[in-house]
């Protein structure tokens, strides 16, 4: 059984994120437990039950809220392939219809004379002319309405999990209320920038930028489809006789050729859905960095420490997203200029087939495309891995505050 290429790289994808995934784990996780355990060594008992507090509720809020945008986009995914076919089979029914019809009268013409003893050739070559030209496409299927959504999954989805997170932190019950630990906030300014890793942090703005930039490009370029919609490419070919400076004919095919893009049609509802969950990932980021920080300093490395896994999370979250809306527009645009950079030429008595200088252009997009698609990978895994390090930190806290844990054994992350 051969597979399909998407089903390949659906599969190599996998791999990879798993790899990823438990290569992370297998380093950050028990770097986190001992930078835990460090941190809580030193606390007495109250301070340990707040060092605990200062992680309740945000390992299983990532989960749930991560779950809930992965379900997001497969269900999205799924209802957009079904629509986007059933568009495409409603278009091509006639098609099919009339194709079947002429095929059906074919074989009849052709299995005349068995059918009808004594038929000549005359009657054959009658009944053939009274069948008349097969149908010699199908008409183009108005499925762009249908693609839309499936460029907007991503970005749906890192709406819903950011959304998602920041209601359910809102209602987890705050640690002051419970005497657990004494609150306050601190004079220097903190901004989103201030916890967790800056590469991870910049690289969902970083995304987004080139997103909407892309699509600003792509939409400049593009040109009316046969609905109205700005969804075309289209190329003017050099209409020159010849060039004497080669010694061949330009083109051997001139006029213009067009091709699917990513223009307005597109560009406007994704860039406005890119915007609005930068700008979510920024105040849930901006809010988690101006939270009050503890007074007692003993607990200031465990709250840096969840407020960086916290940080890790959302950048991760917000950076899968934009980078896997990214990805697929990058590889679409390059696919569009290499289809518009072939053209055929002749030099002497022979035609042959060669690229303009748009060639290069459409390789490199389509490449960043394929290295955009393994770094939005890279960023789910940080947020897998952020959340599962939320959740052991939890248990591990919860245990040294229980002291459950003596001498390195007792609970673990289980």
């Amino acid at each position: 059984m051969e597979l399909s290429t998407t089903t390949v790289l659906l599969l190599v994808a996998v791999t990879i994120l798993l790899v990823a995934l438990v290569w992370v784990l297998v380093r950050a996780v028990p770097r986190t437990r001992g930078k835990l355990r460090i941190e809580t060594s030193l606390l007495d008992p109250p301070s340990r039950r707040a060092a605990a507090t200062l992680l309740a509720g945000w390992g299983a809020a990532a989960g749930w809220s991560l779950a809930a945008g992965v379900a997001v986009y497969l269900v999205l995914r799924v209802a957009m392939e079904g629509w986007a076919r059933a568009v495409v089979q409603a278009a091509n029914a006639p098609y099919d219809a009339e194709a079947d019809t002429h095929f059906q009268g074919f074989m009849a013409c052709q299995l005349l004379p068995e059918s009808s003893p004594g038929a000549t050739q005359e009657d054959v070559d009658r009944c053939y002319q009274a069948l008349g030209e097969s149908p010699l496409a199908p008409p183009q299927a108005n499925d762009a309405w249908p693609l839309l959504p499936g460029l907007l999954v991503p970005l749906v989805a890192v709406a819903v999990a950011l959304g998602l997170l920041a209601l359910l932190v809102a209602r987890r019950k705050n640690p002051a209320e419970s005497g657990a630990a004494v609150l306050s906030a601190q004079l220097k300014p903190r901004g989103f920038l201030s916890f967790g890793p800056r590469w991870a942090l910049v690289i969902p703005a970083v995304a987004a930028l080139l997103l909407c930039g892309w699509l600003v490009a792509t939409g400049l370029a593009s040109s009316r489809d046969a609905y109205g919609r700005f969804t075309r490419l289209v190329v003017v070919r050099n209409t020159a006789a010849d060039d004497p400076a080669v010694g061949y004919a330009l083109p051997l095919t001139p006029g213009t050729q067009s091709v699917d893009i990513h223009g307005w049609f597109f560009g406007v509802p994704m860039i406005t859905a890119a915007l609005l969950a930068l700008v979510l990932a920024v105040l849930l980021l901006r809010s988690l960095a101006r939270a009050p920080r503890p007074v007692d300093p003993g607990l200031l490395g465990v709250d840096d420490l969840a407020r960086t896994l916290k940080a890790k999370f959302v950048a991760g979250v917000a950076g899968a997203g934009m980078l896997a809306a990214l990805a697929p527009v990058a590889i679409h645009t390059g696919g569009a200029m290499l289809t518009v950079a072939g053209d055929v030429r002749v030099a002497g008595e022979n035609a042959e087939f060669f690229y303009h200088d748009t060639m290069l252009s459409g390789v490199y997009s389509y490449v960043a495309g394929l290295l955009f698609t393994g770094l939005a990978i890279l960023m789910l895994v940080l947020a897998l891995a952020a959340a599962i390090e939320l959740v052991a930190a939890r248990k591990l806290a919860v245990a040294v505050a229980l002291d459950e844990e003596r001498q390195g054994s007792g609970q673990d992350f289980r």
